[in-house]
């Protein structure tokens, strides 16, 4: 097959485009996890994230701290389809790969971190 019928794999998204309509700050964190390995600012990128994800009727319904024990569906009100959006964006930020099976033990906030914290460790990675 000669390169004009090969067909070429999309580029990644960039990162910093996914998350420039954040807060500032957010994307301050992104860099300091990409630039350091700040895992505590990775927390913030997928809190940010999350949160980007609410249904804007529940928006006002945030608590204004969320806690690790917050739910994804009780307390923020995320239904499957806006989890799953949060998923792909998170797989993107973090070039990271999360399979369906993986995502029903996902109930909180917590587990969520914990989650994104374990795929970017590298003794995770295959």
């Amino acid at each position: 097959m000669d390169a004009k019928t090969r067909q070429e794999k999309p580029a990644a998204p960039n990162p910093e485009d996914l998350l420039k309509h954040l807060p500032a700050h957010i994307l301050s964190a992104y860099r300091r996890f990409a630039d350091q390995g700040d895992m505590t600012a990775a927390d913030e990128v997928v809190l940010a994230i999350v949160k980007d994800h609410v249904p804007a009727k529940k928006v006002d319904q945030i608590p204004a701290q969320l806690t690790d024990s917050s739910t994804l569906m009780g307390d923020l009100g995320i239904d499957s389809v806006s989890i799953a959006d949060a998923v792909f964006v998170l797989e993107d930020v973090f070039n990271v790969s999360i399979a369906n099976r993986e995502l029903v033990r996902l109930r909180t906030i917590g587990d969520l971190r914990a989650f994104i914290r374990d795929k970017l460790t590298p003794e995770s990675v295959n």
